[in-house]
């Protein structure tokens, strides 16, 4: 990086580029990193290089903006290093302290306490409300998710899954009983936001789940594609071929 930024031998594009312009390209290489672990499988030689190349595609962002930071005299790569191992230790008594936990629901609530410390000791001293400060960048999924956990965080929170579930259910019933379109899209976006909460209260990350689900109906699709194309193409199908090529496809991902 520190080649490519030198004025006068280094590459023209990244000499152009700035901490707000690469943003764009932090959320592609991240969103790239989500796809390859939808894909992977944990001892296959083929995913294992895809997900390593691309942590190494999303380091090397985290590497081009401490070398701009360190070009004007900022900070740099172990600066940035620096401040998260102190962050981690800090943040983990109970490894690198003598404080006891019992559990991860407890690091959570032990990790929320330091946090409260730490905004106290840098003069935060007003309370935020409790759904502020959510990343604007977070996808849409990600922000339900994480309005989920901060109101579980004071009780806010269904008592049990049957609880989650029957919402689930409510919240469908309502999809199923409105015909104007803008009530309509308000019930999908109720049913949408409740199996998020589902999901995180059954400990699934519905982001993942989505991406892997979308790997399965690519790939049963082909089969559903190469059926076609070896009997007349699409023109010539109907809905009933092509799910008995779905369901064969279906069939030969089982062991």
């Amino acid at each position: 990086m520190s080649a490519l930024l030198t004025p006068g031998s280094g590459c023209p594009w990244d000499l152009k580029q700035s901490h707000q312009s690469l943003a764009r390209y932090l959320r592609e290489e991240a969103a790239e990193v989500l796809d390859a672990l939808a894909e992977h499988v944990p001892g296959d030689a083929e995913t294992e290089r895809h997900l390593c190349e691309e942590l190494g595609d999303l380091w090397l962002q985290v590497a081009f903006h401490a070398q701009l930071a360190q070009d004007r005299g900022a900070w740099d790569l172990h600066e940035v290093e620096a401040m998260v191992v102190e962050k981690l230790v800090r943040r983990h008594p109970h490894v690198f302290g003598e404080v006891e936990v019992d559990g991860a629901e407890a690091v959570l609530v032990n990790w929320a306490a330091i946090k409260q410390d730490e905004k106290a000791g840098r003069g935060d001293v007003q309370e935020p409300r409790l759904l502020e400060g959510i990343p604007a960048s977070l996808s849409p999924l990600d922000t339900a998710l994480e309005i989920g956990r901060r109101c579980a965080k004071v009780g806010f929170e269904w008592p049990d899954m049957d609880g989650v579930l029957d919402k689930v259910k409510e919240e469908v019933e309502e999809l199923q009983a409105e015909s104007d379109l803008d009530r309509v899209e308000s019930e999908f976006g109720d049913v949408l936001f409740s199996l998020i909460q589902w999901a995180r209260y059954k400990g699934i990350d519905p982001d993942r789940a989505l991406r892997r689900q979308m790997v399965r109906f690519q790939s049963r699709f082909r089969h559903v594609e190469d059926f076609a194309a070896g009997n007349g193409g699409w023109e010539r199908q109907d809905l009933e071929g092509m799910e008995g090529a779905w369901q064969a496809a279906k069939r030969s991902e089982r062991p």
